[in-house]
């Protein structure tokens, strides 16, 4: 998420470089400078720098109108692509069956990485909805996108998922510290996994291929932070709260959701 803020900022700081002060209003460079001379390019930018520099609150603005534009774009963007997302996961459906729990009327799929400390936090916030709604069902995506370490706690994930433990070992992952191949496999004997077999399905191909494949369905849903929650109609990126996780599956259960239904061919919108 912070990404998006520096990229948004650096827009925004750009822009204003290209802005020229006139009778103390502002107006687009854009309107080229070709009927001035460098004399008068270096006036208009000391006066641009002069204005920025005694109304600095202009860039707050800015920046505050780039981000309320750049997320309704990105919001749009992203509710589009929904029913490509949810045709994906049903194309998963198997190979991510052990890496859910429950099996209610209502799906939270979370985007997470081990090394992510808001997912750490919101861990919480999800098992107390899991307790609180046994009409829930949450499917975990393994999104190591953080560091390399994360990706090999991944893999321990998938094999933890092959001896249908994964989510003890998930939730021992995440009281485990900086996730590495060693925290992980620490937290697999923790759980009681069978040694010998995980670290034959670690190596496996078919664990690599199931990451490539959440990671593309992730990133034509533009997700680009963990956690990000994808519940119904909603996509909700950063650290979600019980309280508004408990909303947005009640939403999702009043309303339904017509990209799952669109995503399977079928006209029950009630589906999620």
């Amino acid at each position: 998420m912070q990404n998006r803020m520096k990229i948004g900022f650096a827009a925004v700081a750009f822009a204003a470089l290209g802005l020229v002060a006139a009778g103390g209003g502002m107006f687009t460079a854009s309107a080229q400078t070709e009927g001035f001379s460098d004399g008068q390019v270096k006036s208009i930018e000391k006066i641009v720098k002069d204005y920025l520099v005694t109304h600095p609150e202009l860039l707050q603005e800015m920046q505050e109108a780039y981000e309320r534009k750049a997320e309704t774009a990105r919001a749009d963007a992203t509710r589009a692509h929904l029913p490509s997302f949810y045709k994906a996961l049903a194309g998963m459906k198997s190979e991510l069956a052990g890496m859910s729990t429950g099996n209610g009327d209502v799906t939270v799929v979370e985007f997470f990485d081990y090394n992510c400390g808001y997912c750490r936090k919101t861990l919480a916030d999800v098992l107390k909805l899991i307790e609180n709604d046994p009409n829930v069902r949450v499917q975990f995506m393994e999104y190591p996108i953080l560091a390399p370490e994360s990706k090999d706690a991944s893999r321990v994930a998938i094999a933890a998922a092959n001896q249908g433990k994964y989510f003890e070992f998930h939730k021992a992952m995440f009281t485990a510290g900086r996730a590495t191949k060693d925290s992980a496999l620490k937290a697999a004997e923790q759980v009681g996994l069978d040694m010998t077999r995980l670290k034959a399905d670690i190596a496996s191909p078919e664990t690599d291929a199931l990451l490539s494949k959440i990671a593309e369905a992730g990133k034509g849903m533009f997700i680009d932070g963990t956690p990000t929650f994808v519940i119904g109609e909603k996509v909700n990126p950063g650290w979600t709260q019980y309280e508004q996780l408990k909303d947005f599956v009640s939403e999702a259960r009043k309303d339904g959701c017509k990209s799952c239904a669109a995503a399977d061919g079928v006209k029950d919108e009630k589906k999620s």
